[in-house]
């Protein structure tokens, strides 16, 4: 997706004041998708830096996250959906989380997930 400079401008600015970028960060690429929780969807931007792959939705942003390319240790194609997880476009993401010390998975949901999946592949050295 091309990026437009005036919107690129306002999401660099709301994602360092929410402490996902950095001031030394930049925006390189952008989709809209969802994340997959449990039995629970939430809409939302995935945002691809110089340096990080971030999820930005919800209302209240518990489900946002970044994660350093470096942090990325495996993806796999998978399905999404509810009780039947049928849909053929998720991502699992599987990258170790600092905070947590531990491996943790985001199951996104994007259209062309083959080419995000490559992106990040190429970005995270695998």
């Amino acid at each position: 997706m091309k990026l437009d400079l005036g919107t690129v401008g306002k999401w660099e600015k709301s994602l360092r004041e929410a402490g996902y970028m950095s001031e030394d960060d930049h925006l390189v690429e952008h989709t809209k998708g969802d994340l997959w929780e449990m039995l629970s969807q939430t809409r939302g931007n995935f945002f691809f830096t110089e340096e990080k792959f971030i999820f930005a939705g919800g209302l209240l942003g518990a489900s946002n996250f970044a994660v350093k390319y470096s942090d990325i240790k495996e993806l796999k194609l998978v399905n999404v959906g509810g009780l039947l997880p049928l849909i053929p476009t998720g991502l699992m993401v599987i990258c170790y989380d600092p905070e947590k010390g531990k491996n943790v998975k985001h199951k996104c949901s994007v259209m062309k997930r083959k080419e995000w999946m490559e992106f990040l592949r190429n970005k995270a050295g695998l």
